[in-house]
């Protein structure tokens, strides 16, 4: 009796340390609300902003796993841009972190952009658990009509600066 219930606690330990170790984390991103719900390996959830691909570079949807992680990445397509914590899940598409603000709406050239403190943060977890990424959703069109006008003309915006600074020209972000 005894033995029988050592190796039940044995068991029952082995299997939760396995399913432990192979907690997967899971990664679901919605383009029309230009978000990321990420269910770490601990089943914590957190929701953050992200940018997808605007009009001409949509964000490819469906469910993908990761193929390769690059923590200091720099674009060879896009003049060296940087793309810290980089998680790579189709050809060449990428979950990473941005220095650019405006997360919550579709900026990028495919790519799902987040800040770089989540992306920190994503990134370490995915490297030690693996992840299960799942994009889904309509995008919703990243022009704003009445801001920027259609995108063949070449719109300025004037904002005033701060401290009776000059107006500064701010133009779109194409």
């Amino acid at each position: 009796m005894v033995r029988i219930l050592t190796q039940f606690v044995i068991g029952l330990l082995a299997s939760a340390l396995f399913s432990v170790a192979n907690a997967k984390v899971l990664i679901r991103v919605d383009l029309g609300a230009q978000t990321m719900t990420v269910t770490d390996n601990d089943g914590q959830t957190h929701v953050w902003k992200v940018s997808s691909g605007r009009d001409g570079f949509e964000t490819p949807t469906g469910t993908f796993n990761v193929q390769r992680l690059d923590a200091d990445h720099f674009s060879d397509e896009y003049d060296q841009s940087p793309m810290p914590y980089s998680i790579f899940f189709y050809e060449g598409i990428a979950i990473h972190g941005t220095y650019q603000r405006g997360l919550g709406r579709p900026a990028s050239h495919g790519c799902i952009r987040l800040s770089v403190e989540n992306a920190r943060m994503l990134y370490s977890w995915v490297e030690k658990y693996g992840a299960t990424i799942k994009v889904s959703g309509m995008m919703i069109s990243s022009e704003e009509p009445e801001l920027f006008g259609p995108r063949s003309q070449s719109t300025t915006i004037r904002s005033r600066g701060r401290a009776n600074r000059p107006w500064i020209e701010v133009y779109p972000p194409y």
